[in-house]
């Protein structure tokens, strides 16, 4: 008898039945020999966050690296790095403002930094319009000059105050009045010469630098008194009303410190902001004012004579003073008319000469 036996038809292994999937398995799964592993926090996302407060920069920097380290890795620590770039961006922000403030601002004399943390100060009038009433410097008379005799003495005035509404200005129709206080001296008294300016103006900087030393030359000689009258026409052209703050702390060395008063616009001019331009900062006026060895801070800061900038301005252009820089020799105008093309020298020796009676 043989043992060969026919192979089975039927498939191997058999088929699944809906009995055998319901039945469980004999085998009970086997507990994992190990925990699972945990993820670790990103150690720059926590450096980010720390950094952020301290040095923004860097926790900016920390924060963008973190980020991409977790992305290929899958670590923690994603908030972290998060929180530290907001942060940091915040301080940048904060900084790049402060930076602004101080390289744009301080120099303006909109902000200063004396005495402690940033404070706005008073100049603010002079960037809208300034007002009409307000104190007169001492020495300063009330035609807005400064005069000097013999050897630099000031012509000593009181103070006083001012207010630019009483001013009658002229009707459309009617000439312009002279500008008050130009008639000629007494006789057997020096000539008066009278100087308007703008220590904005270009031409009346190079008035200044060619002519002071014949002017301070002649006035010690006792030929001649000097009166400056800074007036404020170009103020429409400055961003801070330059030309008014300037006349406003000229007058602040006038109130305290006379004697300086010749130096500091000399300073003045020599560093003469571009036309236009917002012109020195208050800082800059106080430094030049502690030059001659006045400590101005509070007057040039609280703008205390700008109303008399103001006033001084509108009599001058209310007195027909449209063009700088003007002078008169006792009452005569330089400048324009008869005088065109004459040099101010010439023009001043030839009136000096008439006043001596030897012809020109």
């Amino acid at each position: 008898m043989s043992d060969y036996q026919r192979p089975d038809p039927r498939p191997w292994p058999p088929a699944p039945t809906a009995a055998n999937d319901k039945q469980s398995s004999p085998w009970p799964d086997l507990p994992r020999a190990f925990p699972p592993q945990s993820r670790r926090t990103e150690p720059l996302a926590i450096a980010s966050l720390a950094c952020s407060f301290f040095i923004s920069l860097l926790g900016v920097i920390f924060g963008h690296v973190a980020l991409s380290r977790i992305r290929r890795s899958g670590d923690s620590g994603r908030g972290l790095a998060i929180a530290g770039l907001v942060i940091g961006y915040i301080g940048l922000t904060a900084g790049t403002l402060a930076v602004f403030l101080v390289v744009v601002l301080v120099p303006s004399g909109i902000i200063t930094t004396a005495a402690g943390p940033w404070k706005a100060i008073s100049p603010t009038p002079s960037l809208s319009r300034l007002t009409d009433q307000g104190p007169r410097p001492a020495n300063m008379n009330a035609n807005g000059g400064i005069t000097f005799g013999v050897n630099g003495q000031v012509v000593s005035v009181p103070a006083g105050s001012v207010d630019a509404r009483a001013l009658p200005s002229p009707g459309a129709a009617a000439p312009a009045p002279l500008p008050p206080g130009i008639e000629a001296a007494p006789k057997g008294q020096p000539a008066k010469v009278v100087v308007y300016m703008d220590f904005m103006c270009p031409g009346c900087a190079q008035f200044h630098n060619s002519y002071r030393n014949t002017l301070d030359r002649l006035r010690d000689e006792g030929k001649i008194t000097v009166e400056y009258r800074p007036i404020a026409i170009l103020d429409s052209e400055s961003t801070t009303r330059y030309s008014s703050r300037a006349a406003a702390a000229a007058a602040c060395v006038a109130n305290s410190q006379p004697a300086g008063y010749a130096n500091f616009i000399s300073e003045l001019y020599a560093m003469q902001p571009e036309r236009g331009s917002s012109g020195l900062s208050n800082q800059q006026l106080k430094a030049f004012a502690s030059s001659v060895g006045a400590d101005l801070a509070k007057c040039i800061d609280e703008g205390t004579f700008l109303a008399w900038a103001r006033y001084s301005n509108r009599l001058a252009l209310d007195s027909g003073i449209d063009s700088i820089p003007r002078a008169y020799v006792d009452g005569k105008q330089w400048g324009g008319g008869t005088t065109t093309g004459m040099d101010f020298v010439q023009f001043l020796q030839a009136n000096l000469a008439a006043r001596a009676g030897t012809g020109n």
